[in-house]
């Protein structure tokens, strides 16, 4: 599924006509940090002052073209939460969809004229039945199916701002060529390289640097000259007692002759 993002827009106060926004099952839950938490239906929405803005929507995928663009209609999102009463405490605010998927604007952000929840574009009810536009914004800003909008204290990040895309997700609004577009896709921040040694895996013992090689003592050579060794001594002295004993055996026996 492609990432959308607008790429130029306008404002139009043209009423939605001869549109069918009978669907009376899907629901917008607004709740979280407000005064009065609302469930409209989608009749309660349509009902409402209407903005209609006209936008591309940019396929970011790669590749990178016009998937479609027109007048898209709906209801300011600030006049929504201001209907509900935005608490002074409010740092987010979360939107959360039926198909799960969720994103998120700064309070500041959400404050902006051009962004609204669309219901329709073209004079014709969205199938996704209602869309967030965020002109200048990129495609992951604009979630689909809304069904739940929380205002939250805290740093809330979307599916893919939790995954190291840019959480302001502003577009360049001088993109036109494919390659343009190609250059300004968003990436998730690259892992620093590490500047000392990784860890070993848990799952492996930690591999030591190998002791440095110790090299054998070499043996005492023994001096030069007269000096013998010890083998030496004892093959000699054993060599004299045998003779000793063979000439007193044999002087033995001459005496007794």
């Amino acid at each position: 599924m492609g990432i959308l993002l607008a790429v130029s827009f306008g404002f139009s106060l043209t009423p939605v006509a001869n549109a069918d926004f009978s669907n009376t099952k899907w629901q917008l839950t607004v709740a979280g940090l407000v005064e009065h938490p609302l469930n409209l239906t989608l009749a309660d929405i349509v009902a409402m002052p209407q903005t209609t803005i006209y936008a591309q929507l940019v396929c970011v995928g790669p590749p990178s073209f016009v998937v479609t663009e027109g007048n898209w209609t709906g209801v300011k999102l600030w006049l929504l939460l201001e209907e509900a009463g935005v608490s002074p405490e409010t740092v987010k605010v979360a939107f959360y969809a039926q198909d799960a998927y969720t994103t998120d604007l700064q309070v500041d952000t959400a404050q902006r004229d051009d962004i609204i929840l669309a219901y329709a574009k073209d004079g014709e009810p969205l199938n996704e039945v209602l869309r967030l536009v965020v002109p200048g914004k990129w495609g992951y800003k604009w979630i689909s199916q809304v069904t739940v909008i929380e205002l939250v204290d805290y740093n809330f990040l979307g599916r893919w701002e939790s995954q190291g895309y840019s959480d302001e997700a502003d577009v360049s609004q001088g993109a036109q060529s494919a390659r343009d577009l190609q250059s300004l896709l968003p990436v998730p921040s690259p892992t620093p390289t590490p500047t000392t040694s990784p860890s070993p895996s848990p799952s492996q013992p930690p591999i030591a640097s190998p002791a440095p090689l110790q090299q054998p003592t070499p043996a005492p050579k023994a001096p030069k000259g007269l000096f013998l060794s010890i083998e030496a001594v004892y093959a000699i002295a054993s060599s004299v007692a045998i003779v000793i004993v063979v000439f007193r055996v044999i002087v033995v026996r001459k005496r007794t002759k």
